[in-house]
């Protein structure tokens, strides 16, 4: 078969479009006549067209790759010896690092694996075969610490309202909510995240308003919704749509001191945003002043210090902690519980 610089071009052609999953011999065709400026199979208008897919087609075989044609379209089947690409040993641990951290339970893992598959396939079969025993030094633990079930419904319709900017309604279970019953809310969707600290996966909204045995009322203000405690069965993507431009994130002003346990050293962890660390005091305690856009979270994380961490403000954050200490000492220092 003679191999010339054009044929070869659309047999790649023809490759990268199957990559993307089945189709029939006319989409094929109309993709190699886009990529290849014209030099496709005029419709299959006589012989010459056909046998020239064909061949293209042939060619793919006899680089190693498995095309197979069913039900009217052709498909991948593998890429048994095709193996066009090598990888030097810091590109083989990336992947074998990706591979350890999106493990089942982390955010994303099928996308992430499956992604790993279609690079690992174009490998030669002696690197694949390494990357399995390729230990890692450094180890991320992305796995979820909850049971949430996220329905795709979920995911599906929180993706559409993301992406075309769109308002979302849902009715949300919380835990807060003691008579158990959920309350129904409506929301400018902004993004998913996964939270690192809590290991959750949050929608992060602007709260437009929220319906439950009282009435409605309208927070007007950001909140972040876990997405396991979402009810499927709810959710609805409204055809109003919100502008480009955020609304204002809350800016709470925080200051605290760190014990000379957890600052001699001058290693002080940035939590938070706008993070200013000041000389040690004559005691070795050193202040740190900082924002947060999430009070919530922020007053949770610095009491993993415990006792080496002490709020002295702003008074939203310092009133927060109070709160947080007193429920504390409630629980432990209120004499023995029943």
């Amino acid at each position: 078969m003679p191999l010339d610089n054009a044929s070869l071009r659309r047999s790649l052609c023809l490759l990268r479009r199957l990559q993307i999953g089945p189709a029939s011999r006319d989409t094929l065709a109309e993709q190699v006549y886009i990529e290849c400026e014209g030099d496709g199979y005029n419709d299959f208008a006589d012989a010459r067209d056909i046998a020239r897919f064909e061949n293209d087609i042939k060619r793919l075989r006899n680089l190693g790759i498995l095309v197979r044609h069913r039900k009217g379209e052709y498909y991948l089947f593998s890429y048994n010896t095709f193996d066009p690409v090598a990888l030097p040993p810091p590109a083989l641990d990336a992947l074998a690092f990706l591979a350890e951290t999106f493990a089942p339970g982390a955010p994303n893992s099928d996308q992430v694996q499956e992604l790993l598959r279609l690079v690992t396939d174009w490998l030669p079969q002696r690197q694949r075969d390494l990357i399995s025993t390729r230990r890692q030094r450094l180890r991320v633990d992305l796995r979820r610490v909850d049971e949430d079930d996220i329905d795709p419904v979920v995911e599906e319709a929180l993706g559409q309202a993301i992406s075309q900017r769109r308002l979302l309604r849902f009715d949300y279970l919380s835990p807060g909510q003691a008579d158990g019953v959920p309350r129904c809310h409506k929301v400018q969707p902004y993004k998913i995240y996964f939270d690192t600290a809590r290991r959750h996966l949050y929608l992060d909204a602007y709260w437009l308003e929220v319906d439950g045995p009282r009435g409605q009322w309208k927070p007007r203000r950001w909140q972040k919704f876990r997405l396991g405690r979402i009810l499927a069965e709810s959710v609805e993507v409204l055809p109003q749509r919100f502008g480009s431009l955020e609304p204002k994130r809350p800016r709470v002003r925080l200051e605290y001191l760190l014990a000379p346990e957890i600052a001699r050293l001058g290693e002080i962890s940035r939590h938070f945003d706008d993070m200013e660390i000041h000389p040690p005091d004559s005691t070795g305690w050193v202040r740190v002043t900082a924002t947060t856009d999430d009070l919530f979270a922020a007053t949770r994380l610095l009491l993993r210090y415990a006792h080496n961490c002490k709020v002295i403000g702003g008074p939203e954050a310092r009133r927060e902690m109070e709160v947080l200490v007193r429920a504390l000492a409630d629980l432990y220092g209120g004499g023995e519980r029943a």
